[in-house]
């Protein structure tokens, strides 16, 4: 009966040892697959700017000098808004007689509508595909002149119905096969002709003085913000011109303005906690949303501050003159205050590892931690400072470079680990 128990006592141990065995060498063995079997999802390490910026209401200064005629009659224009022309130019005609007024103001409409038609030109292999950047342009305008009616804006609207006429006559040569509007702008041309050979009674040439750019335009505020006193100006001087009514030209005799500088400034108002954000002497990229959002790089040439007080003016400039700019008095102006660039990683790739911030990032097989600098944090992802190269940094093999591959999921990541099938 001893042995028999004695036998059935290691029989069990035998068993327990045997299972454990088993148990053991089934431990080891998944977690070496474990070890080279993980899956990994990743992403690589690209470089995007990301932006903080403000939108406020903006005033632009010119040095400008309005052109008067001493005669009342027809104006025809001799060059386009914006031409660069030298002293001495002849820049527009005053016409008198019956009629001239009505001739003058419909040779401008035409050539107006010839201008249109210049610019709705395609090049010759746009195909059906191309319609679709051209479709999403004519949808943003639109919708962009619908919103600013409905706000009572109808100058904006007005101001760019030219552009969406343009894309418009774009996308009808492409999807109709229209040749082009070359028949039209040689008709349009022969009637302006006509047209100008009805004015006969020329009363006076406008001549201007100086070099500048010419404008066939004059909004009546070309002296209320002073051009000469932009680096005196005070915060008073400032809401002095902001709150006057401008000088009404359609009873004078204005018929436009030269543009004396290539320089010229973008004035806003903004708060003393908005200031903090800004560093006179710095250049900031603008946008200007009434222009198509065009972006130029201005220099904050002054900051026009005063004690006690809560807000400040923004003074930029630029000698940039775009194409077809609009030099509208008030608009609005987009302002980057910061910009950060940076590889854009998600949030959870992001570890503390003995106190140091980093990602794991896959090379080859085997995984390895790369430190990170976090510079902001946006929907998500975090921006990490830009890897300088090998020759500025003897550690730039500690640190996440661009296009690395890096985890953004994975259990048991540790420097070191290899791994496959990490897809």
């Amino acid at each position: 009966m001893l042995n028999t128990k004695k036998l059935f006592k290691n029989i069990m141990i035998y068993f327990f040892s045997a299972a454990l065995s088993i148990l053991l060498i089934w431990y080891i063995i998944y977690h070496l697959f474990n070890g080279f079997q993980t899956k990994l999802e990743t992403v690589p390490a690209i470089l995007e700017t990301k932006s903080n910026s403000m939108l406020l209401d903006a005033y632009i200064v010119r040095d400008e000098t309005v052109l008067y005629a001493t005669n009342e009659g027809g104006v025809n224009y001799l060059y386009d808004d914006g031409a660069k022309v030298s002293a001495g130019t002849v820049v527009a005609k005053i016409y008198s007689g019956e009629g001239a007024r009505e001739v003058a103001d419909k040779i401008l409409s035409i050539d107006k509508t010839i201008n249109i038609l210049e610019n709705s030109s395609v090049s010759g292999n746009a195909t059906k595909t191309d319609t679709i950047a051209i479709d999403r342009k004519i949808n943003d305008i639109f919708f962009i002149i619908r919103d600013k009616i409905e706000d009572g804006d109808v100058e904006y609207a007005l101001y760019r119905k030219d552009e969406l006429l343009t894309y418009l006559n774009k996308r009808q040569v492409i999807t109709q096969n229209v040749s082009g509007f070359d028949e039209q702008i040689i008709a349009l041309q022969a009637e302006r002709n006509e047209l100008t050979g009805q004015l006969i009674n020329l009363d006076e040439s406008i001549t201007v003085l100086k070099p500048g750019y010419f404008y066939s335009n004059a909004d009546g505020y070309e002296n209320t913000f002073d051009y000469s006193n932009i680096k005196s100006m005070t915060l008073k001087q400032y809401y002095d011109a902001v709150d006057s009514d401008p000088i009404d030209h359609s009873n004078s005799l204005a018929v436009g303005k030269l543009i004396n500088s290539p320089e010229w400034y973008v004035m806003s108002e903004i708060s003393s906690d908005q200031l903090k954000k800004f560093t006179e002497g710095n250049t900031y990229p603008l946008t200007f949303p009434y222009n198509s959002d065009v972006v130029i790089k201005m220099k904050l040439e002054r900051i026009i501050k005063e004690n006690n007080s809560e807000s400040a003016v923004l003074v930029f400039k630029t000698n940039t003159m775009p194409d077809n700019f609009n030099y509208l008095r008030k608009q609005s102006v987009q302002i980057v205050e910061e910009s950060y660039t940076g590889y854009k990683i998600p949030s959870n790739a992001l570890r503390v590892v003995d106190g140091v911030k980093g990602v794991y990032i896959l090379s080859g097989n085997t995984v390895k931690f790369k430190e990170v600098e976090v510079l902001i944090e946006f929907s998500g992802y975090f921006l990490v400072k830009e890897q300088p190269t090998y020759l500025e940094d003897e550690n730039y093999n500690k640190k996440l470079g661009l296009y690395d591959i890096v985890i953004i999921s994975g259990k048991n990541l540790y420097d070191g680990k290899i791994v496959s099938n990490a897809g």
